[in-house]
Formats: C-alpha cells, sequence, structure tokens
C-alpha cells in the first residue's frame, strides 16, 4: 500500500514534546517513530515485539496506530530535538501514548503505553518530562488514576517510583524479553486527584 504524504514536518528551535492528532501527523513521523522503535527493541527493550524488529513490522506498527488516532480513546505524544541540517526533520527521541478507557466504569482512569527512549539519549530527562507531560494532559481531560505495566527488570521502575507511582502487583513471566526468555511485569498506579 502506498501512502501519500501531505503534512509537512514542523521545524522546531529546540527539545519540544507535541501531541499528534492526526493520522497524517503519525505518518509523517512515521520514519522518526520506526527507528526509534526499532532502537528499543534491538537493545532488548520489553514492549511487545521480538527482535530483530525489521523497518517494515516497525512501519507496520505505526501505521497501525495512525488509524487508532482518529478514534479518539488512543494519544500519542512525541519529544523532538531539532536537528543541524537546515531542511532535516527533527529527531524523534522518545515517544509516549495515553490510552483512555472506554468503557462507562472505567471513564475515571487511562492507561500509559509504549514509554520509548532512544538508547542514545536516555539519562538526559526525556523519559520523565514525557512521563509528566501525559500526566497534566490526562489530569486537564478529568482523568483521576493512571495505570501502566513495565518489565520488574527495566530500568524504569525506579523512575515510575521516583515519579510517585505507586506498585500494586506482579505478575509471573507475563510476557517476554525481545530474545523470546519470559519475563515478569510488575504494575503501577498514580492517583490524579478527583477532578472538580
Amino acid at each position: 500500500m502506498t501512502i501519500i504524504l501531505s503534512t509537512p514536518v514542523a521545524r522546531y528551535e529546540e527539545p519540544t514534546i507535541i501531541q499528534i492528532k492526526t493520522s497524517e501527523e503519525v505518518l509523517a513521523h512515521r520514519q522518526g517513530l520506526s527507528t526509534l522503535l526499532q532502537e528499543c527493541v534491538n537493545e532488548g527493550s520489553s514492549i511487545g515485539f521480538l527482535a530483530p524488529l525489521s523497518a517494515d513490522d516497525a512501519n507496520e506498527y505505526w501505521t497501525a496506530v495512525a488509524s487508532l488516532i482518529p478514534q479518539g480513546n488512543l494519544h500519542l505524544f512525541i519529544f523532538l530535538s531539532p536537528t543541524a541540517e537546515p531542511n532535516a526533520p527533527p529527531s524523534v527521541l522518545g515517544t509516549i501514548q495515553l490510552l483512555s478507557i472506554p468503557k462507562a466504569t472505567h471513564l475515571h482512569r487511562a492507561e500509559i503505553l509504549k514509554l520509548l527512549v532512544t538508547p542514545s539519549a536516555r539519562r538526559r530527562g526525556i523519559a520523565r518530562r514525557l512521563m509528566e507531560y501525559v500526566e497534566n494532559f490526562a489530569r486537564e481531560m478529568g482523568k483521576e488514576m493512571l495505570t501502566l505495566d513495565t518489565a520488574t527488570e527495566s530500568a524504569a521502575m525506579e523512575m515510575y517510583r521516583r515519579l510517585g507511582w505507586e506498585e500494586w502487583g506482579t505478575c509471573r513471566d507475563y510476557a517476554s524479553w525481545p530474545d523470546g526468555r519470559r519475563c515478569d511485569a510488575t504494575f503501577f498506579r498514580k492517583d490524579l486527584g478527583k477532578s472538580s
């Protein structure tokens, strides 16, 4: 399938977080998002894919995300950094997704998905900035609680604790590492406060 992109990628003068609101915007950033996904999976992050992750499979994933954005329950944010080349698009250094639960009995909460930071840009505060941005976004939506899960041996565990997230359980053999070995997952929640 050939996809024609009509949305140009904007230039930014400094690192910034933007919300991707349309399918066209996802596809405009798909190359950078696919590279980011491949780097994270192929270096060992347990995020739903086996390594080595091909460019075709990464592109297919983001095309699927693009088709979900118009439904309104999935919110995508990316962390962009300007490039030195004048006409080059900004580099995608990180991304995060927020899923609003559409069930009537779950409207008070949302779930954090696919927090990714390119390995070469880690330990610069990008993951923390993405998390704080999405927490504030969820508050503005009227959400009262967020949930997420992560591999129990993940380096992200300590970050979630520092950001005030509460562990509420661990499931043995919940998922797999990209090399196919099983891994446990730890579940977290964070109260955002009741909406007024």
